[in-house]
């Protein structure tokens, strides 16, 4: 099965970034945090594939990036 990409190039990254300043919240103080070790991991893993299941319910698709002629 292939995956088609839904995201770009930026919001990937975002959740990248994002995904492991959560993730990493964890070790530094577990107690509270640890259901949201696997909300960051979630962000993580969306941003590697760059495919969000949420967007392809809600019909969003992935706008070209950078068609300079």
């Amino acid at each position: 099965m292939k995956i088609i990409k839904n995201m770009n190039s930026t919001e990937r990254w975002l959740r990248l970034y994002f995904g492991a300043i959560i993730f990493l919240i964890y070790f530094v103080n577990p107690f509270p945090y640890r259901e949201w070790t696997f909300s960051g991991l979630l962000l993580i893993a969306t941003g590697v594939f760059g495919y969000c299941p949420v967007y392809s319910f809600l019909k969003k698709t992935r706008k070209p990036e950078n068609l300079s002629q």
